[in-house]
């Protein structure tokens, strides 16, 4: 019930909320992506060590981005929300 409620509110957010959410999940599969692909050419030699530390930074920040990507997209829900 509760569940079904949120999927309601998220299906009717704003253009520009649903815009920030959408991009913030495309940028956090990205990210993901190319992390993945670092570590697969990655040998485990210790001559690669800033490609494995770029690579778990890589794997790393898609955390945040997603988190602040959801707060900016309540914002200007909450913001379009106001104006109306």
């Amino acid at each position: 019930m509760v569940l079904r409620d949120i999927v309601r509110r998220m299906l009717c957010m704003s253009d520009a909320a649903w815009y920030i959410f959408i991009r913030s999940i495309q940028l956090s599969c990205v990210m993901l992506f190319c992390s993945f692909l670092l570590l697969l050419s990655c040998d485990g030699s210790l001559m690669q060590r800033s490609q494995y530390m770029t690579a778990m930074a890589l794997y790393e920040g898609p955390q945040g981005l997603l988190l602040g990507g959801l707060i900016l997209s309540v914002f200007a829900e909450e913001l379009q929300s106001r104006r109306r």
